[in-house]
């Protein structure tokens, strides 16, 4: 038996929001957190892991929510956001896509370099509401972290969504969805364009 901790997966200010969340949800797990990576956030190393399996009925109970604060929940939200079921990962996306909170900002853009089509849609259909300015900031702190994950877009397109979104040449006009139609690919042409726009 496991027991997974939120210390290491987000900056050392929100300690006394992991000491409470730790007191109210079972963190307890029959397997170890798979390969979690290293990320830099606001020059302090933070620990992701790629995949937990703690139990997800507990992130819908309400007695148990009741008790947390806004932050406390975003913060479990993005824990959960990286559990090996797409359905939990797809729900905890949609309660942290509009937060402030910069903190969430690796765990989204993890997100989008996963091969799950409706995790990648709700991405790239909230792109005008997700909090822009903290997103290209930790992209400029790790742009290792977005190298991969650009690359994990269109490698995932081209395994398993080449046929539905193919790629025509250059010169022979679509005849229907293209690859520059996938949501991954469009919402990495999104970011980038933020970037190079130097709108922040």
């Amino acid at each position: 038996m496991y027991f997974e901790h939120l210390r290491g997966r987000f900056p050392s200010e929100f300690e006394n929001e992991f000491n409470k969340i730790e007191t109210i949800f079972d963190f307890r797990t029959k397997h170890q957190s798979y390969t979690p990576f290293d990320i830099v956030f606001e020059k302090n190393i933070l620990s992701i892991p790629m995949r937990v399996y703690t139990e997800e009925n507990q992130i819908d109970n309400p007695v148990k929510l009741i008790q947390l604060s806004a932050i406390q929940k975003e913060l479990l939200y993005c824990f959960f956001s990286r559990h090996h079921n797409g359905y939990v990962r797809e729900k905890c996306l949609r309660k942290i896509i509009h937060s402030q909170n910069k903190f969430t900002a690796p765990y989204i853009l993890q997100l989008l370099g996963e091969y799950v089509i409706e995790i990648i849609e709700v991405i790239y259909d909230n792109q005008d509401e997700l909090n822009h300015i903290n997103m290209i900031e930790y992209i400029r702190e790790n742009p290792q972290h977005y190298e991969i994950t650009k690359q994990r877009v269109y490698s995932y397109w081209n395994s398993y969504y080449r046929r539905t979104y193919p790629k025509y040449k250059k010169d022979v006009p679509p005849k229907g969805a293209s690859h520059l139609d996938y949501p991954g690919i469009k919402m990495v042409k999104y970011l980038d364009s933020l970037i190079s726009n130097n709108e922040l």
